[in-house]
């Protein structure tokens, strides 16, 4: 087979050329987001098992939901190795449904006492579950009986896929219904007591490592969005910003190394 694709950038433009136009819409942002992650102008020969494992680390250490996140990657590193782009199967070390499994098992210990949501937090999840529900799960189902017409599924790559999807959508649908049936609607700021930081705390932080400012609101798990901001008070610089006022420093420990923040301001 001839390679067309000599950077990463390339090689994930053929990808997402690749899938449908929902499909698209759906993986672009998470794919763009390894892209430059990886480096957009390196070789996707370069990538390798080390890359795979510390960016999932780095993804499971934000609070996100793992399984959404890394689920457009696992597609990824599939089309990478059927295109001979990569000589390994890397996707199989995306550990999807575990790292789901312990998310889901993490935000019921931190939700079993009270599920706490934002209005704006409410409404977003309400929205998720009822496009979850009413547009992604038909399609996946359209998808499989396609995917079926080939009789010999052990080999049939678009089959497996949209069953992995499958699951994964299932997982998160049966998440959100159980958080919204649970959930007490707070005002923004409600945990901030005295100037320390709580959920609905809206925060600067100096990068001290890479000199660079990011905002975050602090929020539940079940809220938590890093794409919108969002932080999972239950991720590790969630849990070190907890209950500090500004200009403290807050170490983190990450599979790159240690991360140190500065609170530069507490808008809220």
């Amino acid at each position: 087979m001839t390679l067309n694709a000599n950077t990463m950038a390339e090689a994930a433009a053929e990808y997402l050329s690749s899938l449908s136009p929902a499909e698209r819409v759906d993986q672009q942002p998470e794919v763009l987001r390894f892209v430059r992650w990886f480096g957009a102008e390196q070789p996707p020969a370069d990538l390798g098992l080390r890359q795979v494992e510390t960016y999932q680390s780095q993804v499971e250490a934000t609070g996100a939901d793992v399984a959404l996140r890394l689920a457009p990657l696992r597609g990824l590193l599939r089309f990478l190795e059927a295109q001979n782009y990569i000589g390994e199967n890397l996707a199989k070390h995306i550990k999807v449904r575990r790292a789901s499994t312990r998310k889901s098992a993490a935000v019921e210990t931190v939700e079993a006492e009270v599920v706490q949501l934002t209005p704006e937090g409410y409404k977003q999840l309400q929205e998720e579950l009822d496009h979850l529900t009413t547009i992604v799960r038909p399609q996946i189902s359209a998808q499989i009986l396609e995917a079926r017409r080939d009789k010999d599924i052990r080999e049939n790559a678009p089959y497996h896929a949209a069953k992995d999807q499958q699951g994964m959508v299932e997982a998160r649908i049966r998440e959100l219904e159980h958080v919204l049936a649970g959930a007490e609607i707070i005002g923004q700021g409600v945990g901030v007591s005295r100037g320390r930081l709580g959920i609905g705390s809206v925060v600067v932080l100096r990068d001290l490592n890479f000199e660079e400012e990011v905002r975050y609101t602090l929020v539940s798990p079940s809220e938590a969005n890093p794409r919108e901001g969002k932080l999972s008070i239950a991720s590790p610089v969630g849990k070190a910003l907890l209950d500090n006022t500004q200009g403290a420093v807050v170490e983190v420990d990450a599979p790159a190394g240690k991360m140190r923040y500065r609170i530069e301001r507490v808008i809220i």
